[in-house]
């Protein structure tokens, strides 16, 4: 034990560090932090004699450089949100999205109102002519845009913006592109050198493999904009999706290659890892220093170091270096899929490796045992990297353990094809044709066989995400079954058992079992989410379902009844996310008027879809009535033939009185104030008409409803609207200000919870 301890000091001081970062995301308040910083290293060099106490203030010291510094990056200094003239320079290249014209772009070296910030921006415009050529790189803006701070995550299992932003060294919003100039409007390539390259290598691989270039752009140059949809999604249930991203499986073969080059000259150890540096350096660039890549470099190099010195690397320790580097540029990494998933197959592969290399030594065929063992290592790094995927993708694919260990071997050998066809194809055009059409031959049987293997209902499985407690004994149980962990195996068994039961002991006494009406904070958009025990249902999608999701996947469940109050954009257009992410519907249930008046065609063509796929749709009106086991939903308008070619769809919206437990909800969808009469019941909560507009919710339905609580879905209501409701001593909860509200009964009494609260 005593020549152990040493070789894993860093490991310890790695999960100190990134304990540190976990709470720093939260945490504004970090001027402190250097201070206490300073005294656990001053503890550490006093106590250097005593091996325990120096490594605890060490592994203290790492806790809040962590902490420090994953602050100090979530939480810079921001300006007033308002309105601003704005000039920067374009950094990268800009977006254009086709379904609603929208153009996003990057931009850095931001001034507002002439005074330089030093921020980076996230910018989004809809331009007036949607042909007009989109910013360039370099390119310098001039416009005037509203400034807004982005938001977090405000939905349970929701995307946060916010992080996603700062991850990318982004700290502002703007929107808006007032009075729009471009200066160098002539120009035509990016400014950044790597962008030009790219772009140039692009365009080779689409000429040189004839149009069959989007499995090559993806595994060389991490370029995915122009995969058909279908493409990504049979990776993704083939469970082989990882390949489609640069990572360090992409360094290691490259490294092995040039290693395998410069091995013929014979070079010193000091040479051999200066030049494959030099030579990796450029194409790491040229792809984007991601965490893989980033954490791979790392390894890479610790392992040319130790080859120089003439020492054995331990694995875990480099991996642990490997952390520390990578977290020590960017801390908030460690909340990226990315990241938490290139770690944890390396540390997978590298925690039970040995164990497998174990049991694979038996094994007397060489090639059957290096087939045994290639198989092992995968099964490894698709053990360490469940969690995360689970966490975020829920989904786990058991075909991907099965075609793995086929396809890694397939893309070591396609991956340099590509990198020899492109310097064929610069020296002899003819041969780099001839070589190019062979290579396009082959990537299309590959995408067919990925094709052939996603389509058993097997390859992939829906998984609700883990508790965290769950996970964290999921995890400790895996470590204990390591030859890193030096206890007694009787002891490993107990803590490990005991670990679980304790885990899911927590998890079913923390089961919630009281039915509940969840209304998710989608800005001017609405969805809300029904539970009662194992069944679902859900009023409205929003204009995008992807909050809506990845609620109900992370939650392991389906939609038993999808209710669609009416065919506008902002209750129904996500209906179509829920279809792409394979969410199981049971029925739709639409108003009979809902096509009786004016709608959006977008949501008729995604109302047929549903069809296609073969969910049923049901016509419900006044009087029809949707029960599970302690929750009645009852329809009060519109009545059945009622509406005509002048009305609007939100006048003939579905109104509904929920029963849950015992109290009472009305929700009036977007019906208009002049329908709004046919709809009133006393209830104790309202869910606002119409995100608060002032054309609705009038004194006269206010007196008969008497509600207590009013739940508004909104980005900022009608003051009059918000003015009738105080008079009337309505207590208004806010989706904007409180994020996704939660209502729930117990003994009667109804509990409002929001997310941020």
């Amino acid at each position: 034990m005593q020549d152990r301890c040493p070789r894993r000091i860093l490991v310890l001081l790695a999960l100190g560090f990134g304990a540190g970062i976990l709470p720093g995301l939260r945490l504004a308040l970090y001027g402190w932090f250097p201070a206490a910083l300073a005294i656990c290293l001053l503890t550490a060099i006093a106590l250097r004699r005593y091996r325990l106490p120096a490594l605890m203030a060490g592994i203290a010291a790492m806790f809040f450089a962590g902490l420090s510094l994953c602050a100090w990056q979530a939480h810079p200094a921001l300006p007033e949100a308002g309105s601003y003239a704005v000039t920067g320079r374009v950094d990268g290249e800009a977006r254009f999205r086709a379904e609603d014209n929208r153009v996003t772009v990057y931009l850095r070296d931001v001034h507002l109102n002439g005074e330089r910030t030093g921020l980076r921006a996230y910018w989004t415009y809809y331009p007036e002519n949607p042909e007009a050529p989109l910013p360039r790189d370099g390119q310098t803006a001039a416009f005037t845009a509203r400034l807004y701070h982005p938001q977090g995550q405000v939905n349970p299992h929701g995307f946060d913006f916010r992080l996603y932003l700062l991850q990318r060294g982004t700290a502002v919003g703007l929107s808006g592109a007032k009075e729009l100039t471009l200066e160098s409007a002539g120009q035509t390539q990016p400014d950044s050198l790597i962008l030009r390259v790219r772009r140039a290598l692009l365009g080779r691989l689409r000429t040189l493999l004839n149009g069959e270039d989007a499995l090559a752009a993806a595994l060389l140059l991490s370029e995915r904009a122009d995969m058909p949809e279908d493409m990504t999604r049979d990776f993704q249930r083939a469970g082989v999706a990882h390949v489609l991203a640069v990572s360090g499986l992409h360094v290691m073969i490259l490294s092995s290659m040039v290693m395998l080059l410069l091995r013929r000259l014979s070079p010193s150890p000091l040479a051999m890892l200066f030049l494959t540096l030099a030579l990796l350096l450029p194409y790491c660039l040229l792809v984007g220093m991601t965490a893989s890549i980033l954490r791979a470099s790392v390894l890479l190099t610790v392992l040319l170091l130790g080859r120089m010195a003439r020492r054995k690397v331990d694995p875990l320790t480099a991996l642990a270096a490997a952390f520390i580097v990578v977290l020590a540029v960017r801390p908030l990494d460690l909340f990226a899929p990315g990241f938490q998933m290139s770690f944890a197959a390396v540390a997978g592969m590298i925690l039970l490796g040995d164990r497998v290399r174990q049991w694979t030594q038996r094994i007397r065929g060489k090639r059957l045992r290096a087939v045994a063992q290639a198989y092992g290592m995968t099964l490894c790094a698709s053990l360490g990297v469940t969690l995360p995927v689970i966490y975020h993708y829920h989904r786990v694919s058991l075909m991907g353990l099965l075609i793995n260990p086929l396809l890694s071997p397939l893309i070591s050998l396609l991956l340099p094809a590509y990198i020899v066809l492109l310097l064929v194809g610069a020296v002899c055009p003819p041969l780099g044709a001839i070589l190019g059409r062979a290579l396009a031959w082959v990537s299309a049987r590959l995408t067919d066989c990925i094709h052939l293997a996603a389509q058993p209902a097997w390859a992939s499985v829906r998984v609700p995400s883990p508790p965290w407690y769950l996970a964290a004994a999921i995890v400790l149980t895996l470590i204990l079954l390591t030859r890193f962990v030096l206890l007694r195996p009787w002891r490993r068994v107990l803590i490990g058992a005991l670990a679980l039961a304790a885990a899911v002991g927590t998890m079913l006494l923390t089961q919630n079992r009281l039915p509940r009406y969840i209304q998710l904070s989608l800005g001017n958009a609405d969805a809300a989410i029904i539970e009662d025990g194992a069944r679902t249902v859900v009023i409205d999608t929003g204009e995008n379902g992807r909050e809506l999701a990845a609620y109900l996947l992370a939650e392991g469940r389906g939609i038993d009844t999808l209710i669609l109050s009416h065919l506008h954009t902002d209750h129904a257009q996500g209906l179509r996310e829920l279809l792409d992410y394979e969410v199981p519907i049971g029925e739709i249930c639409l108003s009979t008027e809902a096509q009786a008046t004016q709608v959006s065609d977008a949501c008729l063509s995604v109302l047929n879809a549903a069809r296609e796929h073969g969910v049923p749709v049901r016509l419900i009106c006044a009087g029809d009535e949707l029960k599970t086991e302690r929750v009645g939903i009852r329809v009060l308008w519109p009545e059945g033939g009622s509406a005509n070619d002048r009305g609007g769809a939100n006048d003939y919206a579905l109104a509904l009185l929920i029963d849950l437990d015992g109290a009472h909800i009305l929700h009036m969808s977007d019906v208009s104030g002049a329908y709004e009469l046919y709809a009133a019941q006393e209830a104790d909560a309202l869910k606002i008409a119409h995100h608060g507009s002032s054309s609705s919710t009038g004194e006269a339905f206010l007196d008969r409803v008497r509600p207590a609580i009013g739940l508004l879905s909104a980005r900022q209501a009608s003051a009059k609207t918000l003015e009738r409701l105080a008079q009337a001593g309505v207590m208004v909860y806010d989706t904007e200000e409180l994020g996704a509200l939660t209502l729930t009964v117990r003994n009667g009494e109804m509990r409002v919870q929001g997310y941020l609260q």
